[in-house]
C-alpha cells in the first residue's frame, strides 16, 4: 500500500468525529508549573505578530518607525499572527499564515517541549481570517518546493475556500495535498482539541477575493477575542461594546492610531478603525477592569508605536496596551 493511500485510511476512521482533531492523553504539569504562581489552565494563545501585512520595516519605506526598526531590532515587528496551544496534549494551531511564518514557527517550536528531530514542525492546523497578503501568503511554505505537508488542516471561510481551490498557486497546495481545506461557518463551535474551542464570526472589510473572520477562542478558564481587520466597528451588525463585554481578552484592530498617517492614500479605501475613536467607544469597558484590550494588526506609520509619544501616552493612560511579539495569555 503506498504511503499516501495508509495515511488516507487512517484519516476516514476520525472522519465523523465532532472534535477537528483527536486529542492524546494529557501530561501532568511540570514541577515549574506547580505553586500559588503557576497558570491555572494548559491553553495557551500566544502573539506571534503585531503588524499590519507588510511588516515593520515597511518594504521600501524609510519614515521614522522604519529607520529605528532598521537600526534597532527591538523595534521591528512581524505581521500579525496568533499560536493557539494545548500545552496539555502538546498540540498548537496558527491563526493566519503570514510572510513571516518561518520565523514564527521557530518562536512556536521553542515554546512546546517536542524534541527536534528531522521530522518536520508544522502545526497540528491552520485558521485563516482573509485573503489579504499578510494573512494567507504563508501558506506557500507548506508546499512542495518548502515543507511538502501532508493533508494539513486549515479552516477558512467558505469563500476563502473556493479562492485557494480555484486560483494558483494555491491550488496546487489541494491538488498535491499539502493542505486539506475544511469551510467553517459563523457563530458556529468548533472543538480544536478537549480544551480549547473556536467560533469564527463575520466583519465588514475589503472583499477583494473574500470575505473576514474574526474569531472567539475559548478555553478551560477564559475567553480571547480576535479581530485583526475590520472597516469600522459601526458597520458591523455587532456591537463591539458588547462583545467586548463577553470576553477576557481583547486583541482588536489598530492599523491606524488616526487619519494623520497616510496623507498620500484615501485611508476611507483601506478600512480600519482609528484607536483614537476605539479608546472613546471600548473607555467604559476597559475602566470596569474585567475585559483587557489590546492593540494589533499596527501599520508601520502608527503614531503609537514610538514610545515616546503622545498617542502612546494617551492609549496607556486610557488602560489599554499595544500588543507585542511573546505575550502569552492563559485561557
Amino acid at each position: 500500500m503506498k504511503r499516501r493511500d495508509i495515511f488516507k485510511t487512517l484519516l476516514a476512521g476520525f472522519a465523523s468525529s465532532k472534535l477537528l482533531f483527536s486529542s492524546r492523553k494529557r501530561r501532568p504539569h511540570s514541577p515549574s508549573q506547580k505553586g500559588k504562581d503557576a497558570p491555572d489552565t494548559d491553553v495557551v494563545v500566544k502573539v506571534l505578530g503585531t503588524a499590519q501585512d507588510g511588516g515593520i520595516p515597511h518594504f521600501g519605506c524609510y519614515c521614522g518607525n522604519c529607520l529605528k526598526a532598521r537600526k534597532k531590532p527591538e523595534f521591528s515587528r512581524l505581521i500579525s499572527s496568533l499560536g493557539i496551544f494545548d500545552l496539555g496534549v502538546e498540540k498548537f494551531f496558527l491563526l493566519d499564515a503570514t510572510p513571516d511564518i518561518r520565523v514564527q514557527i521557530d518562536t512556536v517550536s521553542k515554546r512546546l517541549s517536542r524534541k527536534k528531530t528531522a521530522l518536520k514542525f508544522t502545526p497540528d492546523g491552520v485558521l485563516l481570517t482573509h485573503a489579504h497578503i499578510g494573512h494567507y501568503t504563508g501558506l506557500m511554505f507548506f508546499g512542495y518546493e518548502a515543507a511538502s505537508t501532508y493533508r494539513l488542516p486549515v479552516f477558512c471561510s467558505v469563500r476563502m475556500k473556493n479562492f485557494l481551490s480555484d486560483n494558483g498557486p494555491w491550488s496546487q497546495l489541494v491538488s498535491l495535498e499539502n493542505v486539506s481545506i475544511h469551510p467553517i461557518f459563523p457563530a458556529k463551535s468548533y472543538s480544536l482539541t478537549s480544551q480549547i474551542s473556536i467560533m469564527p464570526f463575520q466583519v465588514p472589510h475589503r472583499e477583494e477575493y473574500t470575505d473576514t473572520l474574526g474569531f472567539l477562542i475559548s478555553g478551560k478558564k477564559r475567553k480571547l477575542l480576535y479581530i485583526p481587520d475590520i472597516q469600522s466597528w459601526q458597520a458591523w451588525r455587532h456591537s463591539i461594546v458588547e462583545e467586548a463585554k463577553k470576553v477576557d481578552v481583547a486583541l482588536l484592530d489598530g492599523t491606524f492610531f488616526s487619519p494623520e498617517e497616510l496623507l498620500d492614500r484615501d485611508l476611507s479605501k483601506i478600512g480600519h478603525p482609528f484607536i483614537q475613536d476605539s479608546l472613546k467607544i471600548l473607555k467604559s469597558i476597559v475602566r470596569k477592569g474585567k475585559t483587557k484590550v489590546y492593540f494589533t494588526h499596527l501599520n508601520h506609520t502608527n503614531l503609537a508605536l514610538n514610545p515616546e509619544s503622545e498617542a502612546r501616552r494617551k492609549v496607556e493612560e486610557e488602560g489599554f496596551h499595544l500588543a507585542s511579539e511573546g505575550m502569552e495569555f492563559y485561557l
